[in-house]
Parts: C-alpha cells; structure tokens; sequence
C-alpha cells in the first residue's frame, strides 16, 4: 500500500482545526491503536480519523482532552466507519467518555455477507487490490515518538475504509441484508455503555482455571496476585512478566525448590533471577492455606430437568445448519448457540415470544422465526 498523506494532530489548536474541517462531513473513517499488547493500563495512544479526501493522527498523549472530538463523533447525522467497532467504542467510552452515535461496521457487514475472510487486510485486497503490511500490528503504540513507518502503518487503516463500506453496502443492499446491517449497527451504540459489572476475580478468568481443585485455586490466586502486582508497577501486560500456563502449571505442580522452579517452561533464568523468591513465596502461601479458605467456583445455575431439552436442541440445531446453508450465512447469523439454547429452554409458543427472548434480533425473528418455532 502507497503511504497515506496524514496530518499530526498533537495540539489543541490541531484538534480544533481538524474537527472544524469535519463539522459538516456525512461519513469519516476512525480506529485507534492501544496499548493493550504491552501495557498493564490500555490506554488509546493514537486516533486515526479520515474524510473521503484527507487523513488525521490525533494523538492523546499531546492533546488529551478529546471532548471535540466526543462532540464529532456524537452527531447521529454523521456515519462512523470502523473495522470491528467494539473493542474500539469500548476504549472510547471508558477511557474519554465517548459515544459514537452512528455505527457502520466493516467487519460486521463482512459478516452479514459471510465473507470468507473478515480482517481489514483480506478485504481491502479482495475489494481494492490493497496490500496492507500488518507488521505493527502489535506494536507498542505507547512509546514515543512514534517513527514515520508506524503512522503511515495507522494512516493506511482509515484511509481506504469509507471507499469499502461503500462497496458493502452495495453488496449487502443487493442481497437484501441492508435493514440486518443496520439493526447490527444500532446495536454497537450502547454496547459500550451497557456492560455487566464483572466481579469475578481475575484469577478466574483465565482458561482452564475452573477445572482446578480448590487448593489449587488457592495456589493460583495467590502467583496471580503476586503478577498482578508486578505487571501494575511496571506498567506492563501480565503475560509479560509470566505466562498463564505458566501460572496454571504453578497452581497445578508447584514447585518445591528454586532448582524446580528455575526448570520451568516459561520461566527462564531473567524471571528467575528477578523474581524466583517471591513466586516461591507466593506458591507456599496458596498451598499453607487452610482448607476452609480455598477459594471455590461458583457453579452455574442448574435448570429443572427436562427430559426433552436435548432433543428439542438437536431438532433446533438441524434446522440451523440447513438455514445456514440455504442462505448461504454463518450459522451465528441464523441463530447461535446461545440463542438457541434459550429457545430450547424457553420454548416460546409464537413469533411475539421469540423476539422476546434476550439477544435475538428483528431480522431473525422475521426471516428465521418460523422454521425454529417448528422445531419445538
């Protein structure tokens, strides 16, 4: 890809200049880089904001208060492009406060026409003949200054995409999806603002930890903490300072000895100089733990028997994958598991009842509707 001319916003007068340049533009293009590969707090560390024409690189760094910008992308008369919007809308809202009104999303489209491949890179060179270098893609876009090669990398990842929602747009207007599009898109609004409060403990939360024994948990609670606590202070991601398996295999065979521990996958002779002795004394802290202090997970809620539940899943599924098929969707589209674990639970009798169901959405109910209401 040709580098993209792009103008440095890294000042509030800049600021000022560029959202006045856009204060009567029906469409722009936006995406952000973070800091979430390499640091413990993810941080939006750049804004990149295009036009039809021009491309900006709104620093946050330089230039943090961004409620000119809020104030742009807040107008429901103007279309926000982005590829994948949630992760970016999310950082948004929780780190400046700001809510995108108008939604198109690239990926979310690239779906709705079950395209093979959904990443930005795929689509632009199935549709523009771009070749996009994702070399940066992990990069630490925290550090500065940030080289030429870096923002011309950013540039590139708005400049192209309102030209891209235009080709899918005619695309999902020709097969008739443009109203589930737009349901989709409606849908990315409040996401950010919606979300449960998620109190489970961390150390939860990492793949495989529920299978553990309960003084096992107590073990991984603890190294948890200890990198919690270390990757805080050093401002990095907790993977860098040890890996989750690591932590897993931790809570799992700990270890006895220094000797032991310094043998460990994962750990490698730096961890071991800088931190041996306080992993060792995290691990013997867990295991010292007396019984009735293991933590314990929570189990899910158990729903009366019903005998017929998985028959009624199984009849739902297969009518799924032949929707799927049929119409030529990711099976997601039709229905997903979720959905249709609640249409096997719930069993509602008619259309009314299934669009009341948490997360099914209108197009759903209306095209989908009756053939999974047979099912049951």
């Amino acid at each position: 890809m040709r580098t993209v001319d792009h103008r440095t916003v890294d000042s509030p007068e800049a600021l000022a200049r560029m959202t006045d340049a856009l204060a009567h533009a029906p469409v722009i293009a936006l995406d952000t880089e973070a800091s979430s590969f390499h640091r413990y707090r993810v941080r939006v560390c750049l804004v990149q904001v295009s036009d039809r024409e021009h491309t900006w690189l709104v620093d946050p760094f330089a230039t943090p208060e961004l409620t000119g910008l809020g104030t742009l992308l807040a107008r429901p008369d103007m279309e926000v492009v982005i590829h994948d919007a949630d992760f970016d809308l999310r950082l948004l809202a929780q780190e400046h406060g700001i809510r995108v009104e108008n939604v198109f999303d690239t990926l979310v489209a690239a779906e709705l026409l079950n395209e093979p491949e959904i990443g930005l890179a795929s689509l632009l060179k199935k549709y523009m003949g771009l070749h996009v270098d994702k070399k940066f893609q992990k990069a630490d876009w925290s550090k500065r200054p940030l080289p030429d090669a870096m923002l011309d990398y950013a540039a590139g990842d708005t400049a192209h995409l309102i030209a891209l929602r235009d080709i899918l747009e005619g695309l999902l207007k020709e097969k008739g999806r443009w109203s589930w599009a737009q349901e989709e898109f409606a849908l990315l609004t409040d996401a950010p603002f919606d979300l449960p409060v998620n109190t489970e403990p961390g150390y939860l939360r990492l793949k495989g930890a529920k299978l553990l024994k309960p003084h096992q948990l107590a073990i991984l609670r603890e190294v948890h903490a200890w990198r919690e606590g270390v990757a805080e202070r050093l401002d990095r991601a907790p993977f860098m300072v040890l890996g989750n398996e690591v932590l897993l295999g931790l809570a799992k065979e700990p270890p006895a000895t220094g000797n032991e521990l310094a043998r460990r996958p994962g750990v490698g002779d730096k961890v071991f100089a800088r931190h041996g002795k306080a992993i060792l004394d995290a691990v013997r802290r867990g295991a010292a733990l007396p019984k009735d202090q293991w933590p314990r997970v929570e189990r899910p809620k158990r729903w009366d028997r019903d005998p017929d539940h998985d028959e009624r899943l199984k009849r739902l599924k297969a009518v799924r994958d032949r929707l799927t098929t049929t119409n030529d969707l990711r099976m997601g589209i039709v229905a997903s598991n979720l959905l249709l674990q609640e249409i096997a639970r719930n069993k509602p009798a008619d259309l009314q009842a299934l669009a009341a169901l948490p997360g099914v959405r209108r197009y759903q109910v209306e095209l989908f509707g009756s053939d999974l209401l047979a099912a049951i």
